[in-house]
């Protein structure tokens, strides 16, 4: 298992929950609230200061979609070519219910295959790159 970094100082760090089921991703589209409003991704978002990767993708799928995850292994790290943004890729399993989106946050979310993903208008760049390293991983 790799082991994930701590929070990198001077940039916007972010983390992501990849929680997979049956073959199929679960998927938020973000509300219209939001930055990058309506876009589709998967779930997660800003790491607070003094906040663990762990501790903020905990908090966040609790914000986002009202679920207790069990983070998993850091499936890969994105930096945006401006170097102003890091993104942690964690696997996350789903402890319990359902997700049930908080309107604030996510306009909706739904457990899709990777060609269904694919086809969706307004994918924010780089979900398929992470789906590619998840079903390379196995």
């Amino acid at each position: 298992m790799t082991m994930i970094p701590e929070r990198i100082d001077g940039v916007m760090n972010g983390v992501i929950g990849v929680i997979r089921r049956d073959a199929r991703y679960l998927i938020i589209q973000r509300s219209a609230h939001v930055r990058v409003p309506l876009a589709w991704c998967f779930p997660g978002g800003e790491v607070e200061e003094g906040e663990s990767l762990h501790a903020a993708l905990v908090r966040e799928m609790r914000e986002e979609l009202n679920i207790d995850v069990e983070p998993g292994e850091l499936l890969m790290t994105m930096q945006r070519p401006d170097r102003k943004l890091v993104l942690y890729c964690v696997a996350a399993q789903l402890n319990g219910h359902e997700p049930m989106p908080n309107p604030a946050e996510v306009a909706q979310c739904h457990w899709m295959t990777p060609v269904e993903i694919e086809g969706i208008e307004n994918l924010l760049p780089g979900t398929m790159e992470i789906i590619r390293r998840v079903e390379e991983l196995g």
